[in-house]
């Protein structure tokens, strides 16, 4: 139950923060597109900060080597999620697509490879 409600309350802060970020930087382009903007980027980070950790733990479970497990992982999760951002984002008109989406990718790569290394070095112990 902890770890469901752990989960969900990182959700909820990718929600907040990642779609406070796409208000802030639509917010030229008036209140209507900005609100989309929070509102798709919120909801797609929310989703994303759900299943990343899973994505990641079984990417590196796949792979044999060392350097693959750390780097496949992270690099292969935020490209997929990277390109449905722009995808989404594009079809929902944002005005500053990439503003919008470069700083929540960066975060979402440093953490994934993170986690790709913390995994690798547990499966590593003796």
């Amino acid at each position: 139950m902890e770890r469901t409600s752990g989960k969900l309350l990182a959700a909820s802060l990718a929600f907040a923060l990642w779609g406070g970020w796409a208000l802030v930087v639509n917010r030229q382009a008036g209140w209507q597109p900005a609100l989309l903007a929070c509102l798709l980027q919120g909801t797609i980070s929310f989703v994303i900060t759900l299943i990343m950790a899973a994505a990641v733990t079984w990417q590196v479970r796949q792979l044999s080597t060392t350097v693959g497990k750390v780097l496949v992982p992270p690099l292969l999760t935020v490209s997929v999620t990277g390109s449905f951002l722009y995808a989404v984002h594009t079809l929902g008109h944002t005005p500053d697509v990439w503003r919008t989406i470069i700083p929540p990718s960066t975060v979402a790569l440093f953490y994934c490879l993170f986690l790709s290394i913390q995994i690798q070095r547990q499966a590593s112990l003796p």
